[in-house]
């Protein structure tokens, strides 16, 4: 025991430290402060009963995947898919603290350097008082609002914290997800879909009258727009956007019971953004199926028979069941008298201020402190990290673009992953997700994916593709994949 004990020391003291620093931003919260009293004794007795940590940090990591797109669900001040994410990194330091990780590729690591950079220069060279004190800042109401958060400084810091958790937390705790056993990536993508179409399917329910969603959100189905288990419609509608090409991924299987679930999440994503409303989730969600289609290679021959399906149905709905239509464009406010009017009043205003807020500082933005105020992500990038985080942040998505389309032959977890940054791309000019962790678990799953394919980090060596073929990258004859059955891939 004492043995075990010394091993894990280090550990065992930052695991301390940390708590300890979670403890303080709680601010005294005693709830709160329970809480992470409870996680650090039960990881002191996992510690010193040895438990088999690998198995309970793998299943720490799928529960974050499953998890993150629920982000109305608080324990006390906590989202327990954000506290999963460095609980995961601690369980894999301590099943494993000399082999448990593998940094990522430069084009996601020079994104977390580009967020410090911003706020190094946000408080070194702040921006100018007077004009922060007259900007146009909006509640979620749309009522104009006073920036109550304090210290520019310590905002800054409180912000790149949580961006960085996002963009680099989270895919080094899937990586070390893939090191305790490589079929972790598959399970990481499957989790995600489920725990995204878990959320779609209260929202479908709640839109047809149940009341489902407050149990987990502890808000009440009020209104037309649907929240499942996050704390905005369009929060809903963007997880599920982020999470439909991951449904598609398993509908597409040749296995029975992974076409089951596939189809059954689909269904719960697809319902998900239509009772969430958001007209630009409902945009993006046609255009992300249609885009699974042409990438996965069950599909897209016959994408031809698809598309000629598709304009069937909305024929079907425009002259047999016109009433069927209108009600869907209603729902998602895509309709011509849709009331949209206060909607889009706001989001005028609040990107206006965006483009002011990047054409006084173009080049390091006013400060992370305003990554929220303006309607949409590029605008956010620009107005609170200027052209070094817009820069960064392109250069992260074509990265991941690109890594998903080298691994398309090899896995088709690759085409869910790759389909879904697309999405994002696209659902980046309609919402204001630029820190939302779920966001960034695509590129997670990918990484993970990478590495359980090449898991020694080296293009150069042999590689266990997913169907348990090898395959060469130094461009050498590859060994015919050997397909096997039971694969989504």
């Amino acid at each position: 025991m004492l043995d075990r004990l010394r091993a894990n020391l280090g550990v065992c003291l930052a695991l301390v430290a940390m708590m300890l620093v979670e403890v303080l931003a709680l601010r005294s919260n005693s709830f709160g402060t329970i809480i992470v009293l409870a996680i650090c004794g039960l990881l002191a007795v996992i510690v010193f009963t040895r438990a088999d940590m690998k198995k309970i940090a793998l299943g720490a990591a799928l529960a974050c995947a499953f998890t993150l797109t629920w982000n109305g669900w608080f324990v006390g001040p906590l989202r327990p898919g954000d506290a999963l994410i460095l609980l995961t990194i601690l369980l894999i330091l301590i099943a494993n603290p000399n082999d448990g990780f593998r940094t990522p590729p430069w084009w996601l690591k020079q994104l977390p350097l580009a967020i410090v950079l911003v706020a190094l220069l946000a408080i070194l060279i702040p921006t100018d008082p007077i004009y922060l004190a007259n900007r146009i800042v909006l509640n979620a109401q749309g009522q104009l609002t006073v920036d109550t958060k304090g210290s520019i400084a310590m905002a800054n810091i409180g912000v790149a914290f949580k961006y960085i958790v996002a963009v680099f937390a989270i895919p080094m705790a899937f990586i070390g997800a893939v090191r305790i056993d490589k079929r972790a990536a598959r399970w990481l993508g499957m989790a995600f879909a489920l725990g995204a179409a878990a959320s779609g399917w209260v929202a479908t329910l709640d839109h047809f009258g149940t009341d489902l969603g407050r149990y987990i959100t502890k808000v009440p189905n009020v209104g037309s727009r649907q929240l499942g288990f996050t704390t905005h419609p369009n929060f809903l509608a963007a997880g599920m956007v982020i999470a439909i090409p991951f449904a598609f991924w398993l509908a597409a299987s040749t296995v029975r019971y992974e076409r089951l679930i596939g189809f059954a999440c689909l269904v719960g994503s697809v319902g998900g953004v239509y009772a969430s409303g958001s007209r630009g989730g409902a945009v993006c969600a046609v255009g992300v199926v249609g885009l699974c289609i042409l990438v996965h290679p069950r599909t897209r021959v016959h994408s031809a028979t698809y598309a000629v399906a598709g304009v069937a149905v909305l024929l079907l709905l425009a002259v047999v069941f016109p009433s069927v239509g209108s009600e869907i464009l209603k729902v998602t406010r895509l309709a011509s008298n849709a009331n949209t009017g206060g909607s889009d009043t706001v989001r005028q205003l609040v990107g206006d201020q965006g483009i002011r807020d990047w054409h006084f500082s173009p080049i390091k933005g006013i400060g992370l402190q305003a990554y929220f105020d303006a309607s949409e992500v590029y605008l956010q990038e620009l107005a609170a990290g200027g052209l070094i985080l817009f820069t960064a942040m392109q250069v992260y998505m074509c990265g991941g673009i690109y890594t998903a389309w080298r691994y398309l032959k090899r896995d088709n977890l690759a085409m869910a992953c790759g389909c879904s940054l697309i999405g994002a791309l696209a659902l980046n000019l309609f919402e204001a997700d630029l820190t939302d962790r779920f966001y960034y678990v695509p590129a997670a799953i990918l990484l993970a994916l990478v590495h359980s394919l090449d898991p020694a980090d080296n293009e150069d060596a042999p590689a266990e593709s997913a169907d348990g073929a090898f395959a060469r990258t130094d461009g050498l004859p590859r060994r015919k994949a050997v397909l096997s059955r039971g694969r989504a891939s």
